[in-house]
């Protein structure tokens, strides 16, 4: 087939924009027509490709006119919320009177058998990615080097021109997000009065716990919070709490849990709703007065809307694609993450740095809540320093493990801390049995201190700790 340059570039553009010395005349272009193909074809195969995709991509970052046709038709399609396949685009490139110039429906065809785009089309995409700000670096250079031969008097207005042209190529690598002080402001103080007039004076996220929103006053869009525990200490639970009390307030939540299947969280979260035995529900000893209270939860939680995704080995790219799928017609909301450690690093960073490919992953967490604007609850495991503590097992910053990214990424770092046994409780260093601090050790926009909550193993659920002298003050 022959080959195309991208709109508005001409191929003796890109040759006459070679090294000195060098036979530019006789170097190709940058381009990867195969890798092209595979990432056309990923998108019509792998609804969850378009996402990540488009935000990489540009119908000009594809070299073959023909592709970049083809994938701003796919854009088209995936704004009306039409699934991509090869019948949808061959209609609406039809529609446009396109079809016959991109090859004909038979092109389409052709593209969606390459099934082998499914196994690596994220870096297909990046290949593309770069193969595009190649040809346009290339272009810019045969710009600046054609400016400096006919180069008026003004060297100031030369290199004005060229620093422009440059600019113009690596904006696509960096984006700028600065806003002015006077928007800024305004922003600022719209938001002050809005809290100022509403009631609850809840700004963000509620947990559904009273002393954990009176000191955030809940999660804001753009937090990364860390909430990180010994094994069995119960963060799975206080996750799926917070996450069911958020969908209970409206908010919508994605819970992501790389550890248990969907059936098994489901059925904590109905324990912890209807207030029922965990152990009696997974062995069938249900009374009547049990299937009464599972059918109150169920018609309590029908409406809610809690989306888990159990898919092993999530890649902290599917998570954002995921993520920005469900939730893309959302202005508010709450992702949850169980938990940071099992989750894969990016292909880039799988260098056996097992502390490297943590800080990768979470600061991938942290641009996915900037990202979404939405706050990103992230659970995280402890190292065995905790245990070899003593009597006092109370967790602390440096204990987080494998990573101290976590603790700079996060805005939020909360720790569980709950005696676990009868003996441990005794001791007047550990909480009481049936209750447990919620350690808040880094705040970064308030105070940190520790919340006592209540604890019920029984039915896998934290609530407010209510003892007489509160009382009042709780309910």
């Amino acid at each position: 087939m022959p080959n195309y340059a991208s709109p508005g570039v001409r191929a003796d553009e890109y040759n006459g924009g070679g090294l000195p010395g060098t036979a530019s005349g006789n170097r190709q272009i940058p381009q990867n027509i195969e890798a092209e193909q595979s990432v056309l074809a990923a998108c019509m195969l792998n609804p969850d490709a378009i996402d990540e995709v488009a935000s990489k991509l540009t119908p000009e970052s594809f070299f073959r006119p023909a592709h970049q046709t083809i994938f701003r038709s796919m854009l088209e399609l995936h704004a009306r919320n039409i699934p991509i396949d090869q019948l949808s685009l061959a209609e609406n490139l039809r529609a446009n009177g396109q079809l016959e110039a991109v090859g004909g429906a038979s092109y389409l065809v052709d593209l969606a058998d390459n099934t082998f785009a499914l196994t690596n089309w994220v870096t297909h995409t990046d290949i593309v990615k770069r193969q595009a700000v190649l040809r346009d670096l290339i272009y810019a250079s045969s710009q600046i080097k054609a400016l400096a031969y006919d180069a008026p008097d003004d060297l100031d207005q030369v290199v004005e021109t060229a620093e422009k042209t440059l600019f113009n190529v690596t904006e696509q690598r960096v984006s700028s997000s600065f806003k002015s002080l006077n928007d800024l402001l305004t922003d600022a103080f719209d938001e002050i009065t809005k809290l100022a007039e509403q009631k609850s004076h809840l700004a963000g996220v509620p947990t559904g716990f009273a002393d954990v929103d009176n000191l955030f006053h809940g999660w804001r869009g753009g937090d990364l919070i860390i909430l990180a525990a010994r094994p069995g200490v119960g963060k799975t639970s206080l996750a799926l709490n917070i996450a069911t009390n958020a969908a209970k307030a409206g908010y919508p939540v994605t819970f992501f849990s790389l550890e248990m299947s969907a059936s098994q969280l489901v059925q904590r979260i109905l324990c912890a709703e209807a207030h029922i035995s965990l152990e009696k529900v997974r062995g069938g000893f249900l009374g009547e007065s049990d299937w009464q209270q599972l059918a109150d939860a169920i018609t309590r939680l029908s409406n809610c809307e809690l989306y888990i995704d159990d898919t092993p080995s999530l890649s902290i790219l599917e998570a954002r694609a995921k993520a920005r799928r469900e939730l893309r017609d959302k202005d508010k909301g709450l992702i949850v993450v169980d938990y940071l450690q099992l989750m894969s690093p990016p292909q880039t960073r799988k260098d056996g740095n097992r502390a490297v490919e943590v800080g990768e992953i979470s600061r991938g967490l942290k641009v996915l809540a900037k990202e979404m604007n939405m706050p990103v609850l992230s659970l995280s495991q402890l190292s065995r320093a905790v245990e070899q503590r003593g009597k006092s097992k109370r967790p602390m910053l440096s204990d987080l493990r494998e990573s101290g990214s976590i603790e700079q990424d996060a805005d939020i770092v909360m720790f569980i801390d709950r005696s676990m046994d009868e003996m441990e409780a005794e001791s007047d260093e550990r909480p009481e049995l049936g209750t447990a601090n919620l350690i808040v050790a880094k705040h970064r926009n308030g105070a940190t201190r520790d919340i006592t909550l209540s604890w019920s193993a029984e039915n896998t659920a934290f609530g407010d700790y209510v003892d007489g002298s509160r009382y009042d003050d709780i309910i």
